[in-house]
């Protein structure tokens, strides 16, 4: 009973949490890793509270699609590499004047 009236408050600011943890992690701990899992475990909570539907309601993209995002992406993060005359994924980098 406390946790389903308590389920969609703690929803919201684990979700912002885990865009601060995100936001952060490029200079101090943190980052898309823990970000992400503390963003699972918000939708966890959520499904384990209210229901399975909910939490799927709540999702913008089915996980399956993300998946295949992200393995796309890390693919293309490679190319610039093969195009500027060097192996895949080496890093590129640009000085601004």
């Amino acid at each position: 009973l406390i946790l389903s009236a308590t389920a969609r408050i703690f929803f919201a600011f684990m979700l912002a949490g885990s865009v601060w943890i995100f936001m952060r992690g490029h200079n101090a701990p943190g980052g898309g890793f823990i970000g992400g899992l503390v963003g699972a475990a918000a939708f966890s909570i959520l499904a384990l509270a209210v229901g399975v539907e909910t939490a799927r309601r709540r999702l913008l993209l089915h996980p399956i699609v993300v998946m295949g995002l992200g393995l796309v992406l890390a693919g293309v993060s490679g190319l610039p590499g093969l195009v500027l005359d060097a192996s895949y994924l080496t890093h590129q980098w640009a000085t601004l004047p």
